[in-house]
């Protein structure tokens, strides 16, 4: 077993990494904590699936034969790729009926109906491939509820086997509304005995839930904010999954995100047309005016508000739209939009662009270069959640002296200081936040936030100067991380 200074053997297990394969959040994370961990001087293996889309990367790699064993009546061949991404050791599970796919999850309209068998062969598969490389994990790190099998594999399938006595578990929770459902009828394929099939593990209403099993099974749980994770513990804020969350309260916790400010700093972005270090220094300023002009937006010194988001019910739109409606209707702000998703959410913004030509831009779909000079040129950013894990764009216009409008949920609780009522706490504020799920919530913040900018600019510059003062580092998070690892360690398997 690691002592409290030698470096730890992490295996980390994720369905998506960014610079890879991305949908959210996850892929950051997947990405951004494995290179920390790098960097502190511990032993990192990332393994994810071997998409199609991404063969350009791994098809050069040393190749490996693996067969696992879901269950023990069935045996499946694998291939492994192990190389290098953006300095992280990683292994690809290779297997084509699986990952050989146009999507990740779904082809577009409806989920992959063998889901649960595919993601069960990447945590299965990173099971095996530590074992048949002589390679033993003080910690198998599953993300999500693709790989949150790994936790049930290690803790059931691999009970018994010495190589994996001192191995632990833990889960993190990106977005607990992602559950990994499926026909009890996958049972025997996924090696899940009929004595985990109830309420207190697997079971979900004659389903099986991946993620229940998973957090069931788990030595740690911890999602990425403590926001979120007191949440959980709630009926209203666990996605259904209250009782088991509150039965493992003791094993549940909260880390925040980091942020990749090597991307993401108005000093140096490649992707926006004038670098600044301060929010009156003029850089911002000419951010804004030549993003209204890429958006043939009206010129003029109103507020522009900005988005960048999945158009999905969880990011608030049901509250924004409205929202926006009443206020370009009673006030001078302007909008610019970036996202995509729902076809409904996509075709409301586009109404509302088509009312408004020169104070509203809505560009659907997604646009990296575009995310930036968004944050750039922002006056204010929109966020309101119904629910946030963490949330990464509110950090990411605190850098940009962008004030997010948030509400108070989750991750953005954590990371997001709201002005006072009476203004007084100007020099610690760095945003604006409301807390009913309501559009007449989010208006009232919306008009209060546009009076500041309009009849109190020294409070708005003291916000956004408080604002770029903000870090919240992956160093810190991965120390965290490595915390809970030694703690783990230290006690016997769950």
């Amino acid at each position: 077993m690691a002592s409290n200074k030698s470096p730890l053997k992490v295996l980390v297990i994720a369905s998506e990494v960014e610079g890879l394969v991305k949908t959210g959040g996850l892929a950051d994370v997947a990405r951004a904590l494995p290179a920390e961990l790098v960097r502190l001087g511990h032993d990192v293996r990332l393994v994810t699936p071997a998409y199609a889309k991404t063969r350009a990367v791994w098809s050069q790699w040393p190749h490996q034969s693996l067969c696992v064993h879901l269950n023990a009546f069935e045996e499946t061949w694998l291939a492994t790729r192990t190389g290098e991404h953006q300095g992280i050791p990683t292994v690809q599970i290779e297997h084509s009926d699986s990952f050989d796919r146009p999507g990740i999850y779904d082809n577009g309209a409806t989920p992959y109906e063998d889901n649960a068998r595919r993601f069960a062969l990447l945590s299965k598969g990173a099971l095996q491939w530590c074992r048949d490389n002589d390679w033993q994990p003080d910690i198998v790190h599953a993300n999500d509820w693709q790989a949150a099998l790994a936790c049930f594999y290690l803790a059931e399938h691999f009970r018994y086997e010495p190589f994996f006595a001192h191995s632990r578990s833990v889960l993190t929770l990106h977005n607990a509304a992602y559950q990994g459902q499926c026909s009890s009828g996958w049972l025997r394929t996924l090696g899940i005995h009929e004595q985990f099939f109830h309420p207190g593990a697997f079971e979900d209403h004659g389903q099986i839930n991946l993620l229940k099993g998973g957090i069931r099974f788990a030595d740690a749980i911890n999602a990425v904010s403590p926001g979120y994770a007191a949440e959980l513990l709630s009926d209203l804020g666990s996605h259904g999954l209250g009782p088991i969350f509150r039965e493992r309260a003791d094993a549940l916790s909260g880390i925040l995100n980091g942020c990749d400010y090597g991307q993401w700093s108005p000093e140096t972005d490649p992707d926006i047309p004038a670098h600044f270090s301060s929010p009156n220094d003029g850089g911002k300023a000419r951010c804004k005016a030549l993003l209204k002009q890429e958006l043939e937006l009206a010129e003029g010194e109103a507020p522009l508000l900005v988005s960048i988001s999945r158009l999905a019910d969880q990011k608030g739109f049901n509250l924004l739209i409205p929202a926006l409606w009443e206020t370009l209707r009673s006030t001078d702000a302007q909008v610019a939009l970036l996202g995509s998703g729902d076809a409904n959410l996509a075709a409301q913004l586009h109404r509302l662009a088509r009312e408004y030509p020169t104070r509203v831009a809505f560009v659907e779909g997604y646009d990296n270069a575009l995310a930036h000079r968004l944050e750039a040129g922002g006056d204010v950013f929109l966020m309101p959640s119904i629910f946030e894990p963490c949330g990464l764009n509110q950090i990411y216009s605190l850098r940009y002296a962008t004030l997010p409008l948030v509400r108070a949920v989750g991750g953005l609780k954590d990371t997001v200081v709201p002005l006072a009522d009476d203004g007084t706490n100007s020099g610690q504020a760095t945003g604006f936040m409301f807390a009913d799920p309501t559009p007449d919530a989010l208006i009232t913040e919306l008009h209060r936030l546009i009076r500041v900018y309009q009849e109190q600019p020294e409070v708005w510059l003291d916000m956004q100067q408080t604002a770029m003062k903000q870090r919240f580092e992956w160093a810190t998070a991965a120390k965290d991380y490595v915390s809970l690892y030694r703690k783990l360690l230290k006690v016997p398997r769950h």
